[in-house]
């Protein structure tokens, strides 16, 4: 049975301590669990280029077991169009191996690619093996969608003006389809891929405020009616 009322997504991408601690919070406080995307290959990694520290792994336990989703985002966060399929294969094998040595038992169903490239060969293996891909591309999750490619609107304080919000929030609700914001840290001086928490915060609000369903990538599929294995799917 398909989902009646336009959804949205929260979900980070590498996951900056800043995304957990500030992040996280906000999310619980408002009622509403994210989409975390790890490379567990870079927790505890200091990103001097970025100016953030990734979060560890006892955070993403707790991330884990405070109801939030975990996404798979490779092992060492490759670029997927410069890699072959069996590398491709080993580093998600090897992220969802070394996540379940913290959490054990999780299943990785949900992907993102790394810096958001891709291509057709390695796009064809990973929405084989995952439920969903999320990349980059700008849009509106509505009618058929590709699940293998599934679209995004940015959540960074840089490009998201108050009319962009609302006219966003506003095309979802009238196709009656999926919005998925992303961001990665989320601190009160953000980067240009970052967002503050008082955006965060807003735009959860404006979103519950306008009737729309907040929800994990995982728990939105289910709201679609998605089974494993249907790509696209149709939202409506």
């Amino acid at each position: 049975m398909r989902n009646s009322a336009p959804l949205v997504s929260f979900t980070f991408d590498d996951v900056p301590e800043s995304a957990y601690i500030n992040g996280a919070t906000i999310l619980e406080a408002l009622g509403v669990r994210g989409t975390f995307y790890i490379a567990s290959g870079q927790c505890g990694w200091d990103n001097r280029v970025m100016g953030w520290r990734v979060i560890d792994r006892e955070h993403v336990k707790a991330l884990y077991d405070d109801g939030h989703e975990i996404g798979c985002h490779t092992f060492s966060h490759p670029r997927v169009d410069q890699i072959d399929t069996r590398a491709l294969e080993e580093e998600c094998s090897r992220n969802r191996d070394t996540l379940r040595e913290v959490c054990s038992g999780i299943e990785l169903t949900n992907f993102c690619y790394p810096f958001g490239r891709l291509s057709l060969g390695p796009k064809r293996y990973l929405q084989q093996r995952f439920d969903s891909c999320r990349g980059t591309y700008r849009g509106i999750n509505a009618g058929i969608i590709d699940l293998g490619l599934l679209k995004v609107i940015p959540l960074y304080n840089q490009t998201l003006t108050d009319d962009q919000l609302q006219r966003v929030l506003r095309k979802t609700r009238e196709r009656n389809g999926w919005l998925i914001f992303y961001a990665h840290d989320v601190t009160e001086s953000p980067s240009s891929i970052g967002c503050s928490p008082q955006l965060l915060r807003a735009t959860v609000q404006a979103a519950q405020a306008a009737g729309m369903q907040c929800l994990p990538i995982r728990t939105a599929l289910a709201a679609v009616g998605y089974a494993n294995g249907r790509i696209p799917v149709e939202v409506n």
